[in-house]
């Protein structure tokens, strides 16, 4: 609280959970509300725009400020606090208000960061929400773990290489929601925060805490790095300090080098849009994930949403998740009826976890009952057709749980309760003690309905009714009109506008036997409730392993479904060096443009022509066909069939690109210093089983400059690396150039001038090209046309100047020179001198004219003007 603010018992109280937990916002209950103080206050007005209010005064009229939401809808404000990256401390009252004594004790009751959220209502999408850690030595590659308590799912594993950038790619594909970062307070642990605010800034940055020295039994078979090892004891400690009863039903799902796994960093998932638009003024433009997801579950989407962004790397892992595609996509009417068989199945996982968590409703146990009978159903469907590994390890997968799922048809009615406070949440018949006290309830109000009509017919008052209310429980009610009619033993209870409300003797003692009875009732079905949980929660290991075979069985049904509807073709995949393709298509934009995609070809080979100089004017779609060969490569390597005639994908290790100009004004670098950073940690990470993508290389500096860093850039990708490689350039200096390496080709995207206007045809044409007709862009782009004219006058001139370098020792005009004539001997476009021999005619010349032509020209080059012969 700020130095001189007023100080009560309360405040005191809030300052001392707020001690226990630094760094976290602290939801302190009051009454109906949850409420914040002090900078706090000040936070969640800001953030969740609600009113900042005071309380209190000291002798100079200093008030406390306050802000604050009702309890009842916590989660709601809770989910836009994490969200934007914050910790809070939900601080309860845990004793009735009306029987403490003096404060109201309060104790934290949750806490909620980011990684460790359960309720579907905060979390907020079906997408996984990982926990990462990482721990980062000085001179080995970094270990890391990421979990998603939500599903039960633990990741583990070392980068493929050392230092930050090995750090950020094995992070990226994960998409942490909150990352730990061991020695965050060390210069590399500072330098890995800095860099994962920079490339992952959806994630919350903080200090990793100890090891526990205790590691939980999950963790002790498994093998790994020292940093690896540390990286889980450091992220089980954490688990511990927040969800602690979810510790136990945690599984490791992958443990190994990275590897195994196509590399895609986050600038690369960035730029192909993988699961979001590269765009942040577009949030639901298209992506791959939402143009490919045709999944039917919650399960099933975010099983497919990671198979996007972590593509696999081994052929044999490959090729029988085509095959299991392959024999889906076969069965016609029959993946229709799977996938209405695994429609109803609810997030099972989610809803076990919640069971561990004790943050379950009452409906979604009902769910999870049905969820195991299309489970079920499902699994019978999948058995009749299950021709090959894959399907068959899943009909094994898609365990129904039948003890849970009896368990559950005998304990919940059909259609229980909202929250477990409300009544009601078992069938009949499930607990005698809960029937008994039940029936003793409904015999007290039975009674209550005889009471009402016999005082009815003795006092002749038809209107007389019995009420309750929370505050004077039940009463007779007349109106004031009739009050002078009631019989003697009725006792005036309290007076309104227009009724009066009375009691009895017998009114009173059914009263009491209707409350004790509920109140009896309440505390014997929590009891229950609580053991039911615990008869369900023994079940959660094996509703995560069931919830995991659903979401990998609507994955593949949806892969299949898209490549029945959509053309789509299985890819040849294997452990070659290869990446052709016959009519390939744009995943997205295939979908998404109305006139229909233009296909073209890809031709790269690791062993042949593996790079390829792509040219073309600006708008002809050069981007868009880089994208859309690493798009191919990703659902290749993912499973999926792919958008072509036919495609052979050699596995690619590691995929790397480069796209786009921006810069990092706050830590000092311009667009150009982005540029050579990020072209600097491809080539330092890229090996020959990588697929780079640059789109331009060096254009942020002076041309000169600039094109030669992209010839040693290609150079290097050529010569040193030998990797697959689509550089797209506006410099046409380096497809003269290109023609002498062993394994480049150049390629353009074709273009029509036609009466002055320019079609862009979209089309891959073998060669080069030397124009990039920007002044048609231009002039598309609305500039003013007498703009447009005075540039077409300075791009003739610029281009008719050529170049004229005069020697350093004469005094002469400044040297002039074009983009055209870089590293040519000449301008492209004929000189003065070249159209004077182009008149000549030798026929008709004497030698001694001959000889006077030749010194004329000679004094005229060397900058001496003189007339013409």
């Amino acid at each position: 609280m700020p130095d001189g603010a007023p100080t009560t018992p309360l405040i005191e109280q809030y300052e001392r959970v707020k001690a226990r937990y630094p760094g976290h916002l602290v939801l302190f209950r009051v009454g109906d509300f949850f409420e914040t103080f002090g900078d706090d206050a000040k936070l969640l007005s800001r953030e969740l725009e609600v009113v900042l209010t005071a309380r209190g005064a000291d002798a100079s009229g200093q008030r406390t400020p306050m802000a604050g939401v009702p309890h009842h809808a916590v989660d709601a404000y809770l989910g836009r606090l994490v969200r934007k990256g914050y910790k809070v401390a939900l601080c309860d009252q845990v004793e009735d208000a009306r029987v403490a004594t003096g404060l109201v004790r309060r104790e934290v009751t949750r806490v909620v960061t980011p990684g460790t959220v359960v309720e579907d209502r905060i979390l907020g999408g079906p997408d996984h929400n990982f926990l990462a850690s990482v721990v980062l030595p000085p001179d080995a590659p970094a270990g890391y773990s990421c979990v998603d308590i939500t599903t039960g799912e633990w990741f583990r594993g070392e980068a493929e290489e050392p230092g930050v950038d090995g750090a950020l790619a094995a992070l990226a594909p994960f998409q942490p929601s909150e990352v730990l970062v061991a020695g965050l307070g060390s210069p590399v642990g500072s330098g890995l925060a800095g860099a994962l605010h920079r490339e992952l800034p959806r994630s919350r940055i903080e200090a990793a805490p100890a090891p526990s020295p205790e590691r939980p039994a999950f963790l002790s078979a498994v093998a790994g790095a020292v940093a690896t090892i540390e990286s889980d004891d450091r992220l089980a400690a954490y688990v511990r300090q927040t969800q602690p009863r979810l510790l136990p039903y945690l599984e490791v799902v992958a443990s190994g080098p990275s590897a195994r796994r196509l590399r895609l960093d986050a600038k690369t998932l960035r730029h192909l849009e993988i699961v979001r638009p590269m765009n942040p003024d577009d949030p639901s433009g298209p992506t791959l994930l939402s143009t490919w997801d045709e999944t039917v579950t919650a399960p099933g989407r975010r099983t497919l949403s990671f198979w996007l962004r972590n593509p696999l790397a081994d052929v044999d892992a490959i090729q029988e998740r085509l095959d299991a595609v392959d024999a889906l996509a076969a069965q016609g009417s029959g993946l229709l009826l799977l996938r209405a068989a695994l429609g109803p199945t609810p997030d099972l996982a989610r809803v076990a976890t919640r069971v561990a968590g004790r943050r379950v409703r009452p409906p979604e146990l009902a769910a999870l009952r049905d969820g195991l009978a299309a489970a079920e159903r499902a699994r019978d469907r999948l058995a009749a057709t299950a021709t090959v590994p894959t399907l068959r390890r899943l009909v094994v997968g898609l365990d129904p749980i039948p003890k849970l799922g009896a368990l559950l048809r005998t304990a919940l009615p059909d259609q229980p309760p909202p929250t477990a406070d409300a009544g009601g949440l078992f069938r009949p018949g499930y607990a005698a003690g809960l029937d008994a006290l039940a029936d003793a309830e409904a015999g007290g109000l039975r009674a209550l309905e005889a009471l009402e009509r016999a005082e009815q017919t003795a006092t002749g008052l038809r209107g007389l009714r019995v009420g309750y209310n929370q505050v004077f429980g039940y009463y007779f009610e007349v109106s004031r009109s009739n009050a002078a009619r009631v019989p003697p033993h009725f006792r005036r209870k309290q007076t309104l506008a227009s009724s009066e409300r009375f009691t009895s003797d017998e009114l009173a003692r059914i009263e009491e036997s209707i409350l004790t009875a509920r109140e009896r009732r309440r505390d014997e079905e929590g009891r229950a409730w609580e053991t039911f949980l615990s008869e369900v929660e023994t079940f959660v290991p094996a509703v995560h392993r069931l919830s995991r075979s659903v979401g990998e069985i609507d994955a593949l049904a949806a892969f299949a479904l898209i490549a029945q509807e959509r053309r789509l073709v299985r890819p040849v995949v294997d452990g070659s060096r290869a990446l052709s393709v016959r009519d390939g298509r744009h995943p997205v934009l295939d979908r998404s443009l109305e006139s229909g995609f233009v296909p073209n070809d890809t031709d790269l080979d690791g062993e042949g022509e593996r790079l390829l100089v792509l040219t073309g004017p600006n708008m002809s779609g050069k981007s868009t066909y880089m994208r859309q060969v690493g798009l191919l490569v990703v659902l290749a390597q993912a499973g999926s069939f792919v958008p072509a005639k036919f495609a052979h994908v050699g596995v690619v290790g590691a995929l790397f690109t480069r796209m786009g100009f921006t810069d990092e004004i706050g830590r000092g670098k311009s667009s150009f210093m982005v540029e050579m950073t990020e072209v600097a940690e491809i080539l330092r990470a890229a090996d020959d089983r990588s697929l780079v993508l640059l789109d331009e290389v060096g254009r942020g500096t002076s041309t000169f400059d600039g094109l030669a860093i992209a010839w040693a850039t290609l150079r290097h990708l050529h010569d040193a690396i030998g990797c697959r490689t689509i550089l797209a350039t506006h410099y046409h200096q380096l497809t003269e150039l290109v023609e002498g390496l062993a394994h480049a080709r150049n390629a353009h995207l074709g273009v029509q001038e036609s009466d002055g206007a320019l079609v862009f045809l979209h089309r891959l044409v073998p060669g080069s090209t030397d124009r990039s007709y920007g002044l048609h862009v231009a002039q598309r782009a609305g500039l003013p046309s007498p703009l447009i004219a005075e540039a077409q006058r300075t791009l003739k001139r610029l281009e008719s100047e050529g170049a004229a370098v005069a020697p350093a020792s004469r005094r002469a005009a400044p040297t002039r020179y074009t983009q055209g004539v870089l590293l040519a001997a000449a301008d492209p476009a004929p000189s003065e001198a070249e159209e004077a021999l182009r008149a000549l005619d030798p026929a008709t010349m004497t030698p001694v004219d001959a000889l006077r032509w030749v010194a004329e020209w000679h004094r005229r080059l060397r900058g001496i003007r003189a007339a013409p012969p």
